[in-house]
């Protein structure tokens, strides 16, 4: 297989990830193909997802020759997002979550990727950024101004005097993040070496797979479990943590009554579906995240619908 057609490969997978992602419902509180938020559309996404394959290709190709940087690939992905569609930041933590993976499943160079092969180059493709990354990723998150993001005390992204500093001090991404792996999912993934992608998204979605033989049904079931067992991030910062563990309590229980497998699962499900929409503040949009890059792993790995 030739280089190109690996990375166009690659590329399919990341961005059937983020149409599967967004097509599965009833997603409680997020955009899905039955529901839509007043300022933002399913097609919205379906827009975003389709701009998004050229940055997941190039990404693909700095891992099959082994040269070129990250940073400049995610403006290009972010200034996409934005102008093929006008529904706002539709994707902007998922494209940083992964575009990274792209990468490192470039360095494989496998047809199908192992997990664990592509957790091990996924670390490498983390390690190599450098403060150059830092900048053109902080100004890109800057330049898409995603709602929730919120005033913290150390490398704010929207002050100049943050990018004085990733220069003075040669801050790579790892070392910027690191502050914050508690606070944001990206930033936890990043510092973790993805452990939420690899040790609960992408597990829970094999496991759903095994049992409902529904892909609709593992996606959702699988979003329900990530939750219940891990506060969304956005939820904490629009919300608080006692929110947060309000939401993910309503999820543990979808999870125990069957989720979409049973009539009463499903039932919970909508009922959390409609709560969450009240406002802003419940919108699990860092789960959704997460099962972006955790479908990008189960792809690569050679699952197809």
């Amino acid at each position: 297989m030739s280089l190109y057609n690996k990375a166009h490969d690659i590329a399919t997978c990341c961005q059937l990830a983020l149409l599967l992602e967004v097509s599965a419902y009833p997603k409680p509180g997020l955009v899905h193909r039955t529901r839509d938020f007043r300022e933002t559309r399913f097609e919205h996404f379906l827009s975003s997802a389709s701009s998004l394959y050229r940055p997941f290709f190039e990404a693909a190709m700095v891992g099959l020759k082994g040269k070129d940087s990250l940073g400049p690939l995610v403006r290009i992905a972010v200034k996409r997002m934005l102008s093929w569609q006008h529904g706002g930041n539709t994707h902007l933590g998922a494209l940083l979550l992964i575009m990274p993976i792209a990468t490192a499943a470039g360095m494989v160079g496998d047809s199908f990727v192992r997990p664990s092969k592509l957790r091990k180059k996924l670390k490498s493709v983390l390690r190599m950024m450098g403060p150059e990354d830092t900048e053109e990723i902080f100004q890109s998150i800057a330049y898409v101004m995603p709602g929730g993001l919120g005033r913290v005390p150390y490398l704010d992204v929207r002050e100049p005097k943050t990018y004085e500093e990733i220069r003075r001090k040669r801050i790579t991404p790892l070392m910027a993040l690191e502050l914050y792996k508690d606070r944001d999912v990206v930033a936890h993934e990043w510092t973790t070496g993805y452990n939420l992608t690899f040790e609960l998204g992408y597990k829970e979605l094999r496991r759903q797979m095994s049992r409902t033989k529904d892909l609709n049904k593992a996606v959702v079931n699988a979003f329900l479990g990530m939750l219940a067992r891990k506060p969304d991030t956005l939820v904490i910062r629009r919300a608080g943590i006692q929110v947060a563990r309000l939401a993910s309590a309503m999820a543990a229980r979808a999870v125990k009554l069957g989720g979409l497998s049973s009539i009463k699962g499903r039932e919970e499900v909508e009922r959390m579906d409609e709560r969450f929409r009240i406002g802003k503040l419940l919108r699990p949009g860092a789960t959704a995240d997460l099962l972006c890059s955790s479908l990008a792993v189960l792809l690569l790995e050679g699952f197809r619908p």
